[in-house]
């Protein structure tokens, strides 16, 4: 359609009403203008001077309109690139009441707009920044399946790239089978969900498609879970039940046979005496077991009530090493207790690390072959007094190493049970430690020994 512009439309009606007016001049008085002569010369040079006069003032009045509205027009078209002007200057462009009124209703609209780009931005920048701090992986893609935005959580979990820039790239790498069609058209509020492995991390992901509003599908956001920790408690808790269930099972299994066996009757005293033992040993074995869970359990619930005061840490080793003298006698271990430098007196729950440097010193004594060296240190270091327990038994594999604190892992299980462990003694260990604000390095090497270290804090902790 053909725009007329507001400057012509004025022109034409100027002139229309000079031509009018001058032949209504013609013919109401012949006296100014002759009208059989109304084409000569002089008759057109009076239309032409006519015409002047009228249309000066008419192009300034025109031009009094259209300039403002050409600032408006470009003010707008600005706008429409996305861009925010300032109005301010624009309200003195025009004395007319109209076009003032229209320019005060554009500033008003230019405001809001201001505001509102504000807002927009101000909500932006802070999804961007939860986006890139979530622990959670965001990858979200187009309706067209490019990436439109992928956090670093994504990239570092997913382990992909920029150049990964697409759903089916990023699809590939993770190795799962799903197609983009398949999640983009699923109902409102349904979701698909995949585990899958990328590295060491176990990791659970959720497919979901975004609407511009009820109706029209947008694109597909991809959330990523690190759920590494979540499967290793998962399995450890199945093996918890499961070695629970053996180490309970095997000394229920001996006290049951020999019960029965001397229920049976037709037994020597003799073989009563040694079935009962066996019965009491097992017995034992399984009380020792269940005391060890039930203080796991205080742990866990946080129902330990820490008795702390200050006492020597070197009187208790001297102390540990006399009560354990006769076990090392038994297996002809040299065990000494070694004062480097007298450490100050500590602070913790007394009974506690006793049991703690008991459980140390009796490992080392099961664990060291006949005619063994163990040797407790106590001194002290950075304000801290320590303790440490070295022997030259078989020592513990490196692989091991990181996982000798966890409920129930034994190096050697076989060996570990027929010693009368329970698998819980360094998970008892670790929990006392920390509970009492110390630390518990282990360091070992297979035939050649291991040394333990215990540090413990010397001065009452103020909170």
């Amino acid at each position: 359609m053909m725009k007329i512009s507001i400057k012509s439309c004025i022109t034409f009606l100027v002139v229309c009403v000079v031509v009018i007016v001058f032949i209504t001049t013609i013919i109401l008085s012949e006296s100014i203008i002759d009208v059989n002569n109304i084409f000569e010369i002089n008759n057109i040079i009076v239309l032409g001077v006519l015409l002047i006069i009228f249309l000066i003032p008419t192009f300034i009045i025109a031009r009094l309109i259209t300039f403002p509205l050409k600032k408006i027009d470009k003010a707008m078209r600005t706008v429409s690139t996305g861009r925010i002007i300032e109005t301010k200057h624009m309200n003195d462009v025009s004395k007319f009441s109209e076009i003032y009124e229209t320019i005060e209703s554009f500033s008003s609209m230019m405001e809001v707009i201001k505001k509102n780009n504000f807002d927009l931005n101000s909500q932006q920048s802070k999804t961007e920044i939860i986006l890139e701090h979530m622990a959670d992986g965001v990858v979200a893609f187009s309706i067209t399946k490019q990436v439109v935005h992928m956090n670093k959580s994504a990239m570092l979990l997913l382990n992909i790239t920029d150049i990964d820039d697409t759903f089916d790239k990023v699809i590939k790498k993770i190795k799962i089978n799903l197609e983009f069609d398949k999640v983009m058209y699923l109902p409102n509020y349904k979701s698909i969900e995949a585990k899958t492995t990328v590295g060491e991390n176990a990791l659970n992901i959720v497919f979901v498609p975004f609407f511009s509003d009820r109706l029209t599908p947008m694109g597909v956001i991809m959330m990523v879970r690190n759920i590494t920790e979540n499967v290793k408690l998962d399995n450890l808790r199945k093996e918890f039940v499961a070695n629970v269930s053996h180490e309970l099972k095997t000394p229920l299994t001996s006290i049951k046979g020999y019960s029965e066996t001397i229920a049976n009757g037709d037994l020597t005293y003799q073989e009563i005496v040694k079935f009962s033992k066996v019965i009491n040993q097992e017995a034992n074995r399984m009380g020792r077991l269940v005391a060890d869970l039930l203080q796991l359990s205080r742990f866990d619930y946080k129902k330990v009530s820490w008795k702390k005061m200050m006492f020597s840490l070197d009187d208790m080793a001297r102390s540990v090493c006399e009560k354990m003298q006769f076990s090392a006698s038994e297996k002809n271990h040299n065990l000494e207790c070694i004062i480097t430098v007298k450490p100050p007196q500590v602070y913790a729950d007394r009974d506690s690390i006793e049991q703690v440097i008991i459980n140390i010193v009796s490992n080392s004594i099961k664990y060291t072959p006949e005619n063994g060296s163990i040797k407790v240190y106590v001194g002290s270091i950075n304000n801290n007094a320590y303790i440490k327990v070295v022997d030259n038994g078989i020592g513990i594999p490196e692989k091991d190493l990181n996982r000798i604190f966890e409920r129930f892992y034994r190096v050697d299980k076989a060996r570990s049970r027929k010693m009368g462990g329970t698998g819980l003694g360094l998970s008892i260990v670790k929990e006392i430690i920390d509970g009492n604000n110390g630390t518990i390095d282990i360091h070992s090497k297979v035939n050649e020994g291991t040394e333990v270290i215990v540090t413990l804090p010397t001065k009452m902790k103020i909170y």
